[in-house]
Parts: C-alpha cells; structure tokens; sequence
C-alpha cells in the first residue's frame, strides 16, 4: 500500500538526520577529549624528565612510569566521567525523541484518525540503560573506551623508551603531529572508537525505541522491514537482511555491526485490515545512490543493476560471478547469525552454483 512507501521514504529520510545527530554528540565527546591532550603530554613531559632513553629497567624510571600511568588513569577518569554524563543524557533524550517520531509518522502518513501509543518513560529508559549492543551495555562501552585509551597511552610509553626515544619523540608518538592535525598520534585511535561507539548506539537506541513503539501499536502494524543502504559499502549481513519482513518483536534488528547505516520501517496492516473501504495502490519509488527506484528493490535487485565490476568490488570476484551466473542470490552468502561464508565454505555448501558458474568446485 502507498501508505508503506511513504512510511519508508520519510523513515530514509529520517535515518540521514540520525546520522547527523551521531556527529553532533561525537562532537562533544571529541571536545572533551581534546581538552586532556595537552594535559597528557605535561604529564608525560614532567615525569620523564631526567629519564634516560632506555633505561626502562631502572628503579627511577620504573617509578617514573608508574607514577605516570596513575597520572594518566585519573586524567581519563575525570574526562569520562563526563563523557558518560553526556552519552547518558545525550540517549534518553534520543530514545524519547525517537518514540516520538516514529508515533508522529504513523499518525501522518495513515489516512484514518488512530490513537497511537507510546512507549513508557521506563521502557524507553531501559533501552538505553539495560538493553545492550555488540555484547554490552552503553555505560560499559564507556568504560571500556575509558580502559582502552588509558592502556594505549600507557603502552605507546612503554614501547618508546624500549626503543629509546626521547621524550619529544615519545609525545610524538602518543598525541601525534600538529602537521598532522594529530592524527598520526596513539589518541586517533580512541577517537575512532569512541566514533564506532557513538554511531552504533545511536542506530541501536533508534532502533531500539522504534520497535517499542510498533510493539505497543500491534493493532496497526504486522511487520518490520529491514531497509540497509543501497551502495558499495554495505556489508554482508546487511545485503543480505535487506527487505526481509519480520514480525514485531521477532528476528534481527539493526545494528548488525559497528557503525551499521541500516534502520528498519514499520509495515502497516492493509486498509481492509485497517477497517478503511480503500483498495490498495501500486508501490512507490525508494531513494538510492542513484536516485529513485521502486520501493520494493532489495539490495540483491539494486545490485543485479549494476556492472560486473561494480559487484566484484563488493562481493569480490568469486562470489560476483556466483552471484551472476551461479544463481546465488546475495542472502545466501552468510549464515544465519548474518556471518558471510568464506569462499571454501561456499564451495561446501553450493558445489551447483560453483559449477554453473564454470568455477572448479
């Protein structure tokens, strides 16, 4: 029904102002980092001071490191103190918001009046409190970022006075060149990490109060659409999953991986379901890397569309030419956990395929 594909569109369009909402809290994380770094350079200027390049196993510089490390611990525990605060309210105010949206958007885009329900201010809380991604919760990502950055300075230190640099070499080492806007230095990592972790608990608390709502409209809505980006960078998992239709509260939801783009849009009963004397109306166009295309193109459609070196760049070359002339649709390249199948796998699994391709199987 064109109800659908006006619900997909605007929840597309809505995933792009997501996205820009990960980087407005990444933002904030990242000024509050970059307020440490000179603080950590001072830190290890002062307590390797009088160090003499190599001498790691002397009992001054043993000292030295120690006092260091317990330096550079209390350094990042107070600015991820803080980083936890924002992250915390930074997500109850996203899973909020989102609830909000997604009640609005059914509301909009249904032509009869329906009382749309929200979820509740606990069940909202615990999505982003109690409900973990990639294996944990959203405050022990933090803490794990805190670890993380703490042990890479620590060992970036280690490794240049093994190796007998001075401490201006020792500093390059950590907070990087300013030619380089510091992004050759050991803290571009925890920079990143804390990126992934951003980006991906957004989609994830998104997602997350998303499907909340739908659970709490059951009477309105039968499904769940997988909707994965359509271009060069999609992963696997997500090639796969895209288009797939599960009931609320049942099956996969994004984010399949670190940094997933992939967002999920609810599937409305039919008019007729609905109790509206309306009959249904042809599909509607979907937005993709190249422009409008029929609402009802998966990623293997989009992906059949394209050259042969375009999908031998995303698939590889083996599994293109399995894709286009070994009749492998693209979900049957991973498992059911979404874990792509390596090509000896494959070759296990689809001998048929392999030889209809005019590969050795």
């Amino acid at each position: 029904m064109a109800v659908n594909d006006d619900i997909m569109d605007a929840q597309v369009s809505h995933a792009v102002g997501l996205q820009r909402l990960g980087t407005g809290i990444l933002r904030k994380i990242l000024r509050l980092l970059n307020r440490t770094d000179a603080d950590l350079e001072d830190q290890i200027r002062q307590r390797l001071a009088g160090v003499e390049p190599g001498s790691i196993e002397s009992e001054f510089t043993a000292e030295r490191l120690r006092l260091l490390l317990e330096g550079i611990r209390r350094t990042n525990a107070a600015v991820y103190d803080q980083i936890q605060v924002v992250l915390l309210q930074e997500a109850l105010g996203l899973a909020e918001y989102e609830a909000e949206h997604q009640a609005s958007m059914l509301t909009e885009h249904v032509p009869v009046r329906l009382d749309v329900a929200l979820p509740t201010t606990e069940q909202l809380h615990a999505i982003v409190q109690k409900r973990p991604f990639q294996g944990r919760l959203l405050r022990e990502w933090g803490k794990g970022l805190e670890d993380g950055r703490t042990q890479k300075v620590h060992d970036a230190v280690r490794i240049g006075m093994v190796e007998g640099e001075t401490v201006d070499q020792i500093v390059r080492r950590v907070r990087g060149t300013k030619a380089m806007g510091f992004a050759d230095g050991i803290l571009q990592i925890s920079r990143r990490d804390a990126e992934a972790v951003v980006r991906t608990a957004v989609a994830h608390i998104a997602n997350g109060a998303s499907e909340a709502t739908y659970e709490r409209n059951a009477d309105i809505i039968k499904g769940v659409r997988w909707v994965s980006v359509l271009d060069s960078r999609t992963t696997a998992v997500c090639r796969a999953r895209d288009g797939k239709v599960y009931e609320p509260g049942k099956g996969p939801r994004p984010p399949a991986h670190w940094n997933c783009r992939s967002v999920t849009t609810p599937v409305t009963k039919s008019f007729r379901d609905l109790g509206i004397d309306l009959d249904e109306v042809p599909a509607g166009t979907r937005a993709s890397m190249d422009g409008q295309v029929p609402a009802d193109l998966t990623y293997g459609g989009w992906l059949a569309r394209q050259s042969a070196a375009v999908q031998d760049d995303i698939l590889g070359a083996t599994k293109g030419k399995l894709f286009r002339d070994g009749g492998l649709t693209v979900d049957r390249f991973v498992d059911r956990a979404g874990r792509e199948y390596t090509l000896d796998e494959l070759k296990r699994r689809e001998r048929g395929a392999f030889r209809k391709a005019g590969l050795a199987a």
